[in-house]
């Protein structure tokens, strides 16, 4: 290209693509065992010790659920923006966790998240401390003391995020927060779900994100068409030449040369729509499978009614696991329940009806394996659960590809 031609592009703008693969909840845990807190937390609150890191589990999650529902706002967002630029102004409570638990109940990490609560709970605080106190067995006190105690370490690792993702932009937050809401969803148990107003997480994040995507999009065409207009002193000159061509081709008598098919442009995965995940609606859209012979004789709705029971008790039993303590209660229960899924015989079905059903069984499938990767980050829990129910794990993850 001319140097002189050069001088007009207009460098689009770029921006980091965020990893959607990130887990919060396990980054947030990583941030408290590193540095070595969650026994000071839990003493300065009041906690047994043998509750301390399953209490700390089951309010990772409220307090990252408080964050996304805000996110899900333009009003939310832009003072969660606001906010974490601030908060990127002053050091990292990450780095200096152990000083700021000091102190016990007067330590500076409880008087910060104290002041965030408000904030990230909104009307419902009180209501979710009632819940927390039923499902973990504890005070009032002690359960906002435990969220107060995290609430910084989660403002922390969620504005380090963000700011490794490019900064604190409304389209930044809502993507990495809107990522969360599969993981949040198969964490937070129904009674908590219902307080926070986040029966339908998965769908408000997903429109909060859609609508980011479209901004960006629309940033991205300005700034194309900004491009292009730089170029618009040139199409003049451009049209004399190929005119110019033109007349010495027809004169000459040369040959036409075979005309070049226009290449259609690739379409870019990153203004593509988003597709949304199968819902469990999707068994009402299963193929019809009646032709297919199936073992024992067994009918199609048979076959999906078994599994959809099957994966619900599965993720009832689990719902049940807060430690390892409850982990050996629900393990005959597991056992029984997992053994009525390989009695299915899933693995004999033919090839052409495990096609058509994978579909159909994913999303239960996904749902239960968020559980699991909350449950095996509670400390022994992994070794109880997992040799029960892994092989079941491996066989549906071959059956859904």
């Amino acid at each position: 290209m001319p140097e002189k031609a050069r001088r007009f592009l207009v460098p689009l703008p770029t921006k980091k693509v965020l990893n959607m693969a990130i887990n919060l909840m396990d980054l947030v845990k990583t941030a408290i065992n590193t540095s070595g807190v969650a026994d000071q937390i839990g003493s300065a609150v009041g906690l047994d010790k043998s509750k301390t890191n399953s209490a700390i589990e089951a309010a990772i999650p409220v307090l990252l659920g408080g964050l996304v529902k805000k996110a899900a706002t333009p009003s939310g967002v832009s003072e969660l923006s606001n906010i974490f630029k601030k908060q990127d102004a002053e050091p990292s409570i990450l780095d200096n966790l152990g000083s700021l638990v000091s102190g016990g109940a007067n330590s500076k990490l409880l008087g910060l998240g104290t002041s965030l609560l408000p904030m990230l709970l909104g009307s419902s605080q009180a209501s979710i401390v009632s819940v927390l106190m039923k499902l973990l067995g504890l005070g009032d006190k002690s359960v906002l003391g435990l969220l107060g105690s995290l609430a910084p370490i989660v403002m922390g690792v969620v504005g380090k995020q963000a700011k490794s993702a490019g900064g604190f932009d409304a389209s930044i937050l809502t993507n990495l927060l809107g990522g969360q809401s599969n993981l949040l969803s198969a964490a937070l148990p129904n009674e908590l779900k219902g307080v926070m107003g986040l029966a339908d997480l998965g769908k408000a994040a997903s429109d909060a994100v859609a609508g980011a995507g479209r901004a960006a999009e629309k940033a991205t065409q300005q700034a194309t068409n900004a491009a292009a207009g730089s170029f618009n002193w040139l199409l003049p000159i451009a049209a004399l030449a190929a005119l110019g061509l033109l007349g010495w081709v027809m004169m000459s008598g040369g040959k036409k040369k075979d005309a070049v098919a226009p290449t259609t442009p690739a379409v870019s995965s990153a203004t593509a729509p988003a597709v949304k995940p199968p819902s469990a609606d999707v068994a009402a859209a299963l193929p019809d499978l009646s032709g297919i012979e199936l073992p024992g004789g067994m009918s199609i709705e048979d076959l999906k009614k078994k599994l959809t029971g099957s994966f619900d008790g599965i993720g009832e039993i689990l719902g049940t696991i807060k430690d390892v303590d409850t982990a050996n209660a629900a393990k005959s229960k597991l056992e029984e329940a997992t053994k009525a899924y390989a009695d299915l015989g899933m693995d004999k079905m033919p090839s052409a009806a495990t096609g058509l059903l994978a579909p159909f069984i994913k999303p239960y499938f996904e749902k239960v394996g968020g559980v699991l990767n909350t449950l095996y980050a509670i400390p022994g829990v992994k070794e109880i659960v997992e040799p029960v129910i892994g092989p079941m794990v491996e066989s549906v993850a071959k059956l859904v590809g």
